[in-house]
């Protein structure tokens, strides 16, 4: 049942990267795009959201190597190296992805108003908000799947989605990017992301496969043992 939701989540994403990528191909997202930009950029919310500025570097290039680096060690050291290995290795291929679909839709980065930042290269998706999707949602399984606390784990979750949506929300505050941008990058790196646990579902269990292993091997002759005790023959008085 599990297997299946993932399935159709993953399929419903991709349909929904397309339908995206061919609105934007047609110029069909132009007033949703101007009316967020509009909403997010006015005065009074620049003292709020000015932190984003500090926040966007979590989505950056650099940002994301060090987390890959950082949980192929931690995962490594806790005893799972060929987890740790398709975490980052996972990372890698979501800034290839990103810089691909870069290449095919050719967007242009936003003129509508003046970005507060400069940005390079073409806007669709949003790189920082594909990459952190992707590199951050691997973090939050890694927490979902760890032995912390019940409460510690979804404090953990929790703060990995904050990140998220902070980061695709301060494209847009920046003018880096359109709002079609950052919803491509958010799909994008959450179809990447359900792919990722679906795959490392049992990488994720190294331990406990060692562990029963043991039991399994007495099993059959506690069984033996037992077996015979009842073929013994009753004792004569």
């Amino acid at each position: 049942m599990l297997r299946s939701v993932t399935a159709w989540l993953v399929l419903a994403g991709i349909a929904i990267l397309v339908a995206l990528a061919l609105l934007v191909l047609n110029g069909l997202t132009e007033p949703f795009d101007a009316a967020v930009i509009g909403f997010v950029r006015q005065p009074a919310l620049d003292a709020p959201l000015a932190p984003l500025a500090t926040i966007t570097q979590l989505g950056s290039t650099v940002a994301v190597t060090a987390l890959a680096v950082i949980v192929l060690v931690v995962l490594a050291l806790r005893g799972n190296p060929r987890w740790g290995l398709a975490s980052a290795a996972t990372i890698g291929v979501a800034s290839l992805l990103n810089a691909g679909f870069k290449r095919w839709i050719e967007r242009a980065r936003p003129d509508v108003l003046d970005p507060l930042v400069v940005e390079h290269g073409f806007s669709f998706p949003s790189g920082h908000s594909m990459l952190g999707a992707t590199a951050w949602g691997i973090v939050a399984v890694v927490i979902a799947r760890s032995d912390m606390p019940v409460a510690a784990k979804r404090a953990g979750v929790g703060v990995c989605i904050a990140l998220v949506a902070l980061i695709g929300l301060s494209r847009v505050y920046l003018g880096v990017h359109y709002p079609s941008d950052v919803l491509a990058g958010w799909t994008a790196g959450a179809v990447i992301v359900l792919l990722y646990a679906a795959a490392t579902r049992q990488l994720a269990r190294p331990r406990l496969a060692v562990s029963a292993a043991p039991a399994e091997r007495g099993a059959p002759a506690a069984d033996e043992d037992r077996a015979a005790r009842r073929s013994d023959p009753p004792a004569r008085r």
